[in-house]
């Protein structure tokens, strides 16, 4: 074995085994996506990186190829519906009670509206950055890496999804209380789906959350909130 090899088998063994390198490498990329889009594109690629060195499967990544294409899409346009649905009619007014919907702050958004060039930026950027960077960074690596911490257990999981989908309703801190509060129960709600759906398929998430996005950017673009 010659000395690039042992090399590499070392920094390998090093990404899989080493815990406190991979607490490091979650608050990295945790820390990162504050940082908005740019954020997202390096985490991402950062990431990527690191399952690089670890020789991570498709599998690991959360990106197994779905036994059928079509379900998997029915089955997104459906959870989208339901999902919303659990927002609108249960979550909604009991947040509500807490704080006024006026306190939502989208003024981030408010240039999309009857700006068509913008709504289709705007879209393709959500099924991008959100559909796909989001669940990649938070389903596929910061909620596993921290429930194989923890050891992998069914109690591990829960405890990584309340920490990861509190983490990413905090994030959205520039959306105002109702913005947290909102995206973390979604968060919350896509988790779970990705548990229910065997930890190893990301595309129902991904499609589930860009269908999300393009549902309010469109809301924005209309003036409807």
């Amino acid at each position: 074995m010659n000395t690039t090899k042992i090399f590499t088998t070392e920094i390998q063994l090093l990404f899989r085994n080493n815990k406190p390198l991979i607490i490091a490498s979650i608050f990295l990329l945790g820390g990162l996506i504050a940082f908005g889009q740019i954020g997202y594109i390096v985490t991402a690629v950062l990431m990527l990186v690191i399952h690089g060195f670890r020789k991570s499967t498709l599998d690991e990544l959360g990106l197994s190829k779905p036994k059928s294409w079509l379900k998997t899409i029915g089955l997104g346009f459906v959870l989208t519906i339901a999902l919303m649905a659990i927002v609108l009619l249960l979550i909604n007014p009991l947040i509500f009670e807490l704080f006024p919907p006026e306190t939502k702050d989208i003024s981030r958004f408010s240039a999309i509206k009857e700006n068509i060039g913008l709504l289709i930026l705007s879209i393709i950027s959500a099924w991008v950055l959100a559909g796909f960077a989001e669940e990649l960074i938070w389903r596929g690596y910061i909620m596993t890496q921290i429930a194989v911490l923890l050891g992998g257990t069914r109690l591990s999981w829960v405890i990584s999804l309340l920490i990861s989908s509190t983490a990413f309703g905090l994030l959205h801190f520039y959306q105002g209380p109702v913005g947290i509060v909102q995206t973390g129960v979604v968060g919350l709600l896509l988790g779970i789906i990705f548990i229910l759906n065997g930890k190893r398929s990301l595309w129902l998430n991904c499609i589930v959350h860009g269908l999300i996005n393009t549902i309010s950017m469109v809301s924005i673009y209309m003036g409807a909130v």
